[in-house]
């Protein structure tokens, strides 16, 4: 098992012991409408489905984020080349920088050890704190389109986003300066 450490946040692998996790934090209406693929309400039998159905997607990084607890998820999944960031995080932890410092680990991680070039994304266009995290991370946005809600019910106006590895690398560089 590969696991990520931050400075406040352990990242790992999901396991089936997570499904109650997942679910709880899942199920919140604020948490589950800014995802697409997530049903509302979500159960502990759909993240029982979801660990299950990682193991047919063997190339893909797919973490969950531990504080002391499990608090979120965050992957890099699809397009060997290009992969897809997607994330969330459970509300109680909105607001501390978690999902920015969890997706930047794997970010590093991915551009470290797989040779990939860039990393694609998008953001409902009602998520502003979402984008916050994107741009912070140097994503730039790249297009807009229609992406269906499951839990929305809906089509929702969504932009879509990229970051290369040498704007992650610059992103990177200019908060290390500023930290110093």
């Amino acid at each position: 098992m590969h696991v990520l450490l931050t400075s406040r946040l352990t990242l790992r692998p999901p396991a089936l012991p997570d499904a109650e996790d997942i679910a709880l934090w899942l199920n919140n209406w604020n948490v589950a409408r800014m995802l697409g693929p997530v049903p509302f309400p979500y159960w502990a039998a759909d993240a029982e489905d979801w660990i299950a159905g990682l193991a047919d997607r063997p190339h893909g990084l797919v973490y969950t984020i531990h504080r002391e607890r499990l608090i979120g998820v965050v992957s890099l999944e699809g397009d060997a080349g290009e992969p897809r960031l997607g994330y969330w995080l459970g509300e109680a932890w909105h607001g501390h920088g978690f999902m920015t410092e969890a997706a930047g680990a794997l970010i590093a991680h991915a551009f470290a050890t797989r040779g990939i070039h860039a990393i694609s994304s998008s953001v409902f266009a009602d998520n502003p704190a979402s984008m916050r995290v994107q741009e912070k991370l140097g994503f730039v946005v790249s297009g807009a389109r229609q992406t269906w809600s499951r839990s929305r019910q809906a089509q929702v106006p969504t932009w879509t986003t990229r970051l290369t590895a040498t704007a992650f690398a610059r992103t990177m560089e200019t908060e290390r300066k500023a930290a110093a």
